[in-house]
């Protein structure tokens, strides 16, 4: 069961790792952040935890608190320190933030990404932590990770959201690690599926708070009833029936039932085309057959989902996007995994200082990296230091608006 506890009140008492950062979409960095933190925090006998922001920094958000949570959860995060990012949290300087924080949980380790900012002015970086660790009155060692790259490219909130504008699904799913979605309850729609048109459809809510997709026609699918069904999503509005509303419409080849007041989450694989305003219905259903078509040809109509169903907080395979972590300093060095009789539960400051773990190899730091993005990726994806901002991506503060559901067009 994974606890949430709030920044400055809720106390957490037993010995732990804590994971600074944003962590606003759980990305193929964030995860592989957090698969390294996973490893030291058992090593070291401490209960892992992420810090994370409530409602991200500003703008609709890639994924809620709720979802990420659900994510975090699978990843094996002990606890959350949730945050909330208003005026009195940005006026605090670095080592107010690190002393709130102590005040209230056992914090034996940090670890962060190399290029995470924190405090007032986002004053307090790497460094700030590194020094901070290094004085033996307050208890802690520090680690850095360096970024996750994916075909020469930072792997970012920001850069999985300019994937989302321009429909290019994909590249977003395999950034994010699973595949992008949206939950909503089912509505009551105009009707012209069922009757017009002759494909009858479920409408979503798409949650206002949602970052959304480009408008168009997608390759979908979901899990309901535990039987998986591919379909066409349509995002966006209705030109043929002079319908403005910004609707999620989807259409689930094979199936046949009533959904309404059902919560149902939908998973987008792909970018079909455009919406277009065609000069009749009978237009609009030919090309709604085109799409049938073409949604079969590369997928099962449907199919029991047991071992199918996606594990949206699966850690990604690994292949070829390389994260390099960053060595830790000689008296703050990373022990290698002991046999299970000599591990020991970490419950003393004064134990953590004097037996430091040793530095993992590099070829234990490489094992397991998550899949790179893109078939053009080079082999090998170097990781480097990028410089931010502040929490993890600076474009976070800019608004963008969700919308809700409706029509296939």
């Amino acid at each position: 069961m994974l606890n949430v506890i709030e920044y400055g009140k809720d106390e957490y008492s037993f010995p732990a790792l804590l994971v600074l950062g944003c962590f606003d979409a759980i990305h193929l960095g964030h995860r592989e952040l957090i698969k390294k933190a996973k490893l030291q925090a058992k090593i070291n006998g401490l209960d892992l935890g992420v810090m994370m922001f409530r409602d991200g920094k500003g703008g609709a958000l890639v994924y809620s608190f709720e979802e990420r949570l659900k994510l975090l959860e699978g990843l094996g995060v002990k606890f959350v320190l949730a945050i909330d990012f208003n005026e009195e949290f940005m006026a605090t300087a670095p080592l107010d933030f690190l002393a709130t924080i102590e005040n209230n949980i056992n914090v034996k380790a940090y670890m962060s990404g190399k290029d995470f900012r924190f405090g007032a002015k986002a004053k307090g970086k790497a460094s700030t932590l590194k020094n901070y660790a290094e004085d033996d009155e307050n208890g802690v060692w520090y680690m850095s990770v360096k970024d996750v790259l994916c075909g020469g490219e930072k792997v970012s909130t920001t850069l999985i959201k300019s994937c989302l504008d321009c429909g290019d699904i994909e590249k977003a799913d395999k950034l994010l690690g699973s595949d992008f979605n949206v939950t909503g309850e089912v509505v009551h729609g105009a009707g012209r599926g069922s009757g017009k048109v002759g494909f009858p459809t479920i409408n979503l809510v798409y949650p206002a708070d949602k970052y959304p997709v480009k408008s168009g026609v997608y390759k979908v699918y979901s899990i309901i009833d535990g039987v998986k069904y591919y379909g066409i999503a349509n995002y966006g509005n209705c030109p043929t029936f002079g319908d403005d509303r910004i609707a999620l419409e989807v259409y689930f080849d094979g199936f046949s039932g009533d959904l309404y007041g059902a919560t149902v989450t939908v998973y987008f694989l792909s970018y079909i085309r455009d919406i277009v305003a065609f000069a009749s219905v009978e237009e609009l259903t030919a090309q709604l057959n085109r799409d049938i078509e073409f949604l079969r040809s590369g997928e099962n109509v449907s199919e029991i989902a047991a071992g199918e169903i996606p594990d949206a907080a699966a850690e990604p395979a690994p292949e070829e996007t390389t994260a390099v972590e960053e060595t830790a300093p000689a008296e703050t060095v990373i022990v290698e995994e002991p046999a299970p009789a000599e591990t020991a539960i970490v419950e003393e400051v004064a134990e953590v200082k004097e037996e430091q773990p040793e530095e993992l190899t590099e070829e234990e730091l490489s094992e397991g990296q998550p899949e790179c993005c893109a078939a053009s990726v080079p082999e090998e994806c170097p990781a480097e230091e990028v410089e931010d901002d502040g929490f993890d991506d600076p474009a976070e503060e800019s608004a963008a608006e969700g919308e809700e559901g409706d029509k296939l067009d």
